[in-house]
């Protein structure tokens, strides 16, 4: 069960605003779970309990100041929704989440996959992304600008969230393989020596082909405590990267 009282007003770890788009990247504190997913776990099929889900994505939702908030089951694909309604909190199968109306936040939840936010503040057009190896592998990012471009947008930005670094992700060689075909810049090596992933570093080399600017949170969550992370935990919450355009007052 959650933990008694309501929790502190939520401080981001990252945020921003462009415009009337206003972005945030949460770490694991500010929530009402407790042990292993405290405190700001966003994930109801982690084993948290849903009153303490609905409790933390509530005060997500009230710290970037959204009237609905829609969350992604991602499944490590390249699926892309656009949100043109608020029927449900969840969408299942999504790794990315596209959405024109204001005061509808989108988020993409991870716990070391790379959460991606792109936004057009002009043409009023945000998405949230969550791309693991295979996202990358499959191209979900660069799927996404592509959609994105489709519905108008010209002038994207891109903000890179906490994720998993090289030097923690060691990986099978057919999977490093497998990834730096799409990407080469993906390689790395691994503090122990294995091959290994760059996965922030191959989402930003794939933007700057595309043309799209970007900036990264240059935080590992594997080696900060102030992030979940799977690598590190295996039984833990999952955290976001959140995007919305603001409603007019």
């Amino acid at each position: 069960m959650p933990n008694s009282g309501s929790p502190a007003q939520l401080t981001p770890h990252v945020s921003g605003q462009l415009g009337r788009v206003r972005w945030q990247f949460t770490g694991r504190s500010g929530g009402v779970s407790v042990k292993p997913f405290d405190s700001l776990n966003l994930a109801d099929y982690v084993g948290d309990t849903i009153e303490a889900v609905a409790e933390n994505r509530r005060v997500v939702a009230q710290s970037i100041g959204a009237r609905h908030l829609v969350v992604m089951d991602a499944c490590h694909g390249n699926s892309i929704s656009l949100v043109d309604a608020v029927d449900d909190a969840v969408t299942e199968g999504i790794d990315s989440l596209i959405t024109a109306i204001p005061g509808v936040a989108v988020a993409a939840m991870g716990a070391d996959c790379v959460p991606v936010l792109l936004a057009d503040a002009q043409a009023g057009l945000v998405a949230a992304v969550h791309s693991g190896w295979m996202g990358v592998r499959d191209d979900v990012v660069g799927l996404t600008v592509e959609r994105l471009g489709q519905l108008g947008a010209t002038e994207l930005v891109a903000m890179i969230g906490p994720a998993i670094c090289g030097n923690c992700y060691p990986v099978p060689p057919d999977r490093v393989a497998a990834v730096a075909e799409v990407v080469p810049e993906s390689r790395a090596t691994a503090s122990n020596g294995q091959p290994a992933l760059d996965l922030r570093r191959a989402i930003a080399y794939r933007l700057d082909r595309l043309n799209v600017a970007s900036t990264c949170v240059d935080v590992c969550t594997a080696e900060s405590p102030e992030y979940f992370s799977y690598r590190r935990d295996h039984i833990t919450g999952r955290q976001s990267g959140v995007i919305m355009i603001e409603e007019l007052a």
